[in-house]
C-alpha cells in the first residue's frame, strides 16, 4: 500500500472515530444524557428538534483546552440560535485538532413545533485534513424528534448521518448514530435523564444525567455512561443575560477533560 493510500485510510478511520458522538457544550457534556433534554442552543449538535421551543436568541462559545490532558486534542465550538422565524433556525461550528490533523464541522439546524412534538433537521458539512496527506469532506443530515406529552416528561431521539455522503478516495460513509432518551422533570428545578447511544459499528452506551438548580442562578450537574465508563460533573452560573458553564469528564482509561462555555441571551423572538 502506498504512503498516500495509508494516509487516506488513516483519514477515513479518524473521520469515523472523531466525527461521531458530540461532546461540545459544557452543560450537555456534564449531563451526558442530553438528547431528550436538549433545551439550549447546543441542541443544534445533539438533537435539532430541541430548539423548536427556545424563546431567546442565543450565542454561545465553548472551549476544551486539552482532551485527556493533550493540548493536541483541543476543541472549540460556537452556536447561534434565531427564534424569530416561523421555522426555528440555528447554526453551529466545531473545530478539533492541531496543525498536523484538523477537522471542522459546520451545522445548520431547522426545527418546528407541532404542539405535543417537535421535529428538527440538521444539515452538516464535515471536513478533515491531515498534513502532507490531503483533505476530504462530506455532507450529512440528521433527524431529531422530541415529545413533551405531559409537563414532567420528555422523550427524544436523533438519528445522525441518516443521509451521509462519502469521504475520500475510499468512499466511506460517515457512520449512522442513534441516540434516544427520556427526561423526567418532577420539580421545576430538577431534571433526571437517561438514554441509550448507539453508533452502528460499536456496542451501545447507556447514559444517565441529573441537573439540579440550587437557586435561579446556580445549577449543579452529574452524568454517567457505561461504555466506556465515564463520570462527569459540572456547574452553571447565570448573571443577568449571561451564563457560564463548566464541565469535567473522567474517562476510565484516558483521564480528565475540562470544558468551559459562555452563553449570552438577547431576548425573545417568536
Amino acid at each position: 500500500m502506498s504512503l498516500m493510500s495509508r494516509g487516506l485510510s488513516l483519514l477515513i478511520f479518524l473521520v469515523i472515530e472523531v466525527f461521531s458522538e458530540e461532546n461540545i457544550g459544557a452543560r450537555a457534556f456534564a449531563i451526558k444524557s442530553f438528547v431528550a433534554v436538549a433545551n439550549d442552543a447546543w441542541a443544534i449538535f445533539y438533537n435539532p428538534a430541541g430548539t423548536a421551543n427556545l424563546r431567546d436568541r442565543e450565542i454561545s462559545f465553548s472551549y476544551i483546552p486539552a482532551q485527556f490532558g493533550l493540548t493536541q486534542l483541543s476543541k472549540k465550538g460556537a452556536v447561534y440560535y434565531e427564534p424569530s422565524l416561523p421555522v426555528k433556525f440555528g447554526v453551529g461550528f466545531e473545530s478539533f485538532g492541531f496543525e498536523l490533523y484538523r477537522e471542522n464541522t459546520f451545522k445548520i439546524s431547522l426545527s418546528h413545533s407541532f404542539g405535543v412534538f417537535n421535529l428538527g433537521l440538521g444539515l452538516n458539512y464535515n471536513f478533515v485534513s491531515i498534513k502532507n496527506y490531503g483533505s476530504a469532506g462530506a455532507f450529512s443530515a440528521d433527524l431529531g424528534f422530541i415529545s413533551n406529552p405531559v409537563k414532567f416528561l420528555r422523550f427524544g431521539f436523533v438519528v445522525k448521518n441518516l443521509i451521509a455522503g462519502k469521504i475520500g478516495e475510499a468512499q466511506e460513509r460517515l457512520p449512522k448514530e442513534i441516540d434516544l432518551g427520556v427526561a423526567l422533570m418532577p420539580y421545576d428545578n430538577l431534571i433526571v435523564s437517561t438514554g441509550v447511544y448507539k453508533e452502528l459499528i460499536f456496542r451501545e452506551s447507556v447514559r444517565y444525567g441529573v441537573e439540579y438548580n440550587i437557586a435561579n442562578f446556580v445549577s449543579v450537574r452529574f452524568g454517567l455512561s457505561n461504555y466506556p465508563v465515564r463520570y462527569s460533573g459540572g456547574l452553571g452560573i447565570k448573571i443577568f443575560r449571561f451564563q457560564l458553564d463548566y464541565g469535567v469528564d473522567n474517562h476510565q482509561l484516558l483521564g480528565l477533560t475540562h470544558q468551559v462555555t459562555l452563553t449570552a441571551k438577547f431576548g425573545g423572538g417568536g
